[in-house]
């Protein structure tokens, strides 16, 4: 510790040095050229007043002439002298020794002020107090994370109103074991910015916790509401994939993370989701079957994860959408970067979630889709579910379902289910 203000002290030193030290040369030259002016000054009135003699004793002009231009020199040469003066105090004035001092002051105090409200000094106690051969073990962990609720449980008291630290609090509290009070935190980030998927998601992690990894009516509640928020979002498909796996239901946790990796949600943890995958697909292969939730049967059957291998027919209703632009919307796609595009079905009369849904990127276009209960978001809601459909193409500027301003579109309206079996959807619509 003794170390970390030595080194923080000798920068605040270098800080004041430096501004003292323009302060000092501001000075040393203001003096030299007020030096140099009044040697200026008399240089030039000795040279004048000579040519003056000079042309006294030529005869140049006569002595009452002489002694009127003197004079005139003379008092010319003591204005400058008063003038140089004056500059030279106002320089002195503005190279003050308050203004260097007043900056000094505050570089010390909100360098002072600024550690104490941000600085992790805590940490560095607790790493301090430890013996040098002493392993970074439980208890120090534990002080770690005890000073960062303290820190974050002060800024949310502070400004309530804060989802960051909401949030970081509801991580740390899940990974403490504080499974209640972590769904308060991830609640209040909902409160602040409005419901979303991946929130949504981290709630139900809580009580999936809580509950020693099982689902229930509540966690499928949350999981439910993340999905019809977006259908693809990376933490939902990771709980579920998980959950699957857990019970034995391989193949539809293999199947639940491909499709984070599909829609481009695994980011730096492809390698490591692909391994979590493969491996999963071997057991399925070891077991010969899918295992079975017996409290939950509803889980074990949840379309959400459900995918079919592509060879295998899927039973119910099944219809083909050839995708592509109008000219326009391609002319404006191509300017920008490259776009998220969904696909979906929804009833026409009955609840907004998707019946059937597929997710690409612009760049895909045009392309042919086969939508069916394969690409179901959950059992109960699927296309065998309706007869009636509306079929959309968005393509989303955030990247998120839903159509929003400024989004394009095409839609397809009253499709009946029983006589579909190829359409083009055109997507040549600016959503208003």
């Amino acid at each position: 510790m003794a170390t970390l203000w030595i080194i923080t002290g000798l920068l605040l030193i270098a800080a004041v040095a430096i501004i003292w030290q323009h302060f000092f040369k501001s000075s040393l030259y203001s003096a030299n050229q007020s030096n140099m002016r009044g040697q200026t000054n008399k240089d030039l009135y000795h040279e004048h007043l000579a040519e003056l003699e000079k042309d006294l004793s030529e005869g140049g002009i006569d002595q009452e002439n002489f002694d009127f231009l003197k004079e005139e020199l003379d008092h010319s040469l003591l204005l400058d002298m008063t003038a140089t003066e004056k500059e030279e105090q106002a320089k002195d004035k503005a190279t003050s020794f308050i203004w260097p001092a007043v900056i000094t002051v505050f570089i010390v105090a909100f360098s002072a002020t600024y550690y104490l409200q941000h600085g992790a000094y805590e940490a560095v106690e607790v790493r301090a107090s430890q013996p040098a051969d002493h392993p970074q073990g439980e208890q120090s962990q534990a002080q770690v994370v005890i000073a960062q609720l303290k820190n974050l449980h002060k800024e949310v008291q502070d400004n309530p109103n804060n989802a960051d630290a909401w949030f970081q609090m509801g991580q740390i509290l899940t990974q403490v074991g504080e499974f209640d009070s972590a769904f308060v935190a991830f609640g209040k980030v909902n409160e602040i910015e409005g419901e979303q998927a991946d929130v949504l998601a981290l709630q139900a992690q809580s009580m999936y916790y809580k509950n020693k990894q099982q689902r229930n009516a509540q966690i499928d509640e949350l999981l439910d509401k993340a999905l019809l928020i977006d259908p693809f979002d990376a933490t939902t498909l990771m709980l579920i994939g998980m959950d699957h796996y857990l019970n034995e239901r391989f193949e539809l946790a293999a199947s639940s993370w491909q499709k984070i990796i599909d829609n481009g949600g695994a980011g730096a943890n492809t390698q490591p989701l692909l391994d979590a995958i493969n491996e999963a697909n071997l057991k399925a292969g070891e077991s010969g079957h899918e295992g079975h939730d017996h409290e939950h049967p509803q889980v074990a059957q949840s379309a959400e994860d459900s995918a079919q291998q592509a060879s295998a027919p899927v039973a119910g209703p099944s219809f083909k959408l050839n995708v592509s632009f109008s000219t326009d919307i391609f002319a404006e796609i191509s300017k920008g970067a490259d776009k998220t595009v969904f696909i979906y079905a929804t009833a026409a009369n009955g609840p907004r979630m998707p019946l059937a849904a597929v997710k690409l990127r612009a760049s895909d276009l045009p392309v042919s889709v086969t939508l069916d209960n394969s690409k179901a978001m959950s059992p109960q809601m699927n296309l065998s579910s309706t007869d009636v459909v509306n079929v959309y193409a968005v393509v989303s500027h955030s990247g998120t379902p839903g159509m929003k301003s400024g989004d394009f579109k095409g839609e397809i309206s009253n499709v009946v289910l029983k006589s579909a079996v190829e359409m083009n959807i055109v997507i040549d619509t600016i959503v208003q």
